[in-house]
């Protein structure tokens, strides 16, 4: 493991032009990463609890597949149903003991989709079926079908061991066009006794866009923002009820932005954005896991990218998940300590120990203590399997808004 430090670090605040987005929780690829970590979280918490160790699995291979619902003001009427659609491969029992893995996925979808959209009756098949076709095949004899935890070798003395050759990139702290995308969302939802948003609105569907786009100084924020069938029964309530809302949000970016110029634009097309579920998979569009929002809850685009998605991955030695969470810490902890901005990429080759991984780089927008930032590195990597704890138990990849550019209605 090396670790490189270097000073050329420039926030996107810093350049002339910036472009973010935001897909909103009801957005199809938004509803797929959420549906895959919170099954990935249940399956994880049902076998920890009935053999002590999290046997393999990946979960991050799922679709939805749009339904077919006519929307008219007032009511919408499915002629086909959404359906979700669980692929992957996963362990199916564990030394001879079924493990009820379908039951798990299903029972996980539907009570995040429950949350996210309460418009779409999950015991309706009329409006929505779940399927899973998650296999265990592998060459490997007992790695779906371990006869005990020595077939994990994950949890031997050595391990874990990265699953693949990838690199993970965080960065913190994120721009005001980053905070503006995010909290432009963040006003339509209320949070629920475990910190976890649902819709604040019932005339609002969660299919909400946000783009963000800064030319030097003038930012324009663009949404797309759908009205319920159900509840919109003209023209004119709808067209009412979207200038009311423009208002609302220029009052509360305003105030809670107040140095920022922001030009705010709602639903620019000339038809009308209806759904009745809440989402456009009320009308074919389809989602994926990883096509969407990176581990702070935005695509911005003049940041470094990576592939990696961590959603419904497995949280014991998946890289994408496991050294995305890492960067992401570490990120955080260097901007806290030293109030410089930064980013980080960890690249671990196939094989290395997971928390060694090959080559650590941060670079940082100020010259500062390198020895700090080893040590914030060294510390945070030093957690080593307690990081799987913390990403079951605390479940920072499960589609939410960072604290800091959360709304709060007084």
């Amino acid at each position: 493991m090396t670790i490189s430090i270097n000073y050329s670090h420039t926030s996107p605040e810093k350049l002339d032009y910036e472009v973010v987005e935001r897909k909103g929780l009801g957005h199809p690829d938004t509803l797929a990463d959420g549906i895959a970590e919170l099954a990935e979280i249940e399956y994880s918490k049902y076998c920890l609890s009935k053999f002590g160790c999290i046997p393999h699995h990946n979960f991050d291979k799922l679709m939805i597949l749009g339904g077919n619902c006519e929307q008219k003001f007032g009511k919408g009427v499915f002629k086909n149903p959404i359906q979700v659609i669980f692929m992957g491969r996963g362990t199916k029992d564990f030394n001879g003991t079924p493990i009820p893995l379908k039951e798990i996925q299903i029972a996980s979808a539907k009570k995040y989709i429950k949350r996210v959209l309460p418009h779409l009756n999950v015991e309706d098949p009329k409006m929505i079926t779940f399927d899973s076709v998650t296999s265990n095949y592998t060459t490997k004899p007992f790695w779906f079908k371990p006869r005990d935890i020595n077939d994990l070798p994950e949890y031997s003395e050595d391990g874990p061991f990265a699953n693949d050759t990838a690199t993970m990139i965080s960065y913190w702290p994120l721009t005001p066009c980053e905070q503006i995308a995010l909290f432009l969302e963040s006003y339509f939802y209320l949070k629920n006794e475990d910190d976890l948003p649902y819709p604040r609105f019932k005339e609002f569907g969660g299919d909400i866009k946000v783009m963000v786009v800064r030319d030097k100084d003038e930012i324009t924020a663009t949404l797309a923002v759908p009205q319920v069938t159900t509840f919109t029964h003209s023209k004119d309530e709808y067209i009412s009820r979207l200038k009311s809302l423009k208002m609302s949000l220029e009052s509360i970016v305003s105030q809670n932005f107040p140095h920022n110029k922001i030009n705010l634009i709602i639903n620019p097309s000339d038809s009308l954005y209806l759904v009745t579920a809440g989402s456009c998979i009320d009308f074919g569009e389809e989602g994926a896991v990883g096509r969407g929002n990176k581990t702070h809850g935005i695509i911005s685009s003049f940041r470094p990218n990576t592939m990696e998605a961590p959603h419904g991955k497995n949280s014991t030695y998946f890289v994408g998940k496991v050294l995305g969470y890492q960067a992401d810490k570490i990120a955080k902890d260097i901007y806290d300590t030293l109030n410089t901005p930064c980013q980080v990429i960890l690249r671990a080759n196939i094989g290395d120990k997971l928390y060694s991984p090959s080559k650590i780089i941060v670079s940082t927008t100020e010259k500062v203590d390198e020895k700090i930032i080893e040590k914030i590195v060294l510390d945070s990597l030093s957690l080593k399997r307690k990081t799987t704890d913390i990403l079951i138990e605390s479940q920072p990849f499960l589609p939410n808004f960072k604290q800091e550019c959360y709304y709060e209605k007084n």
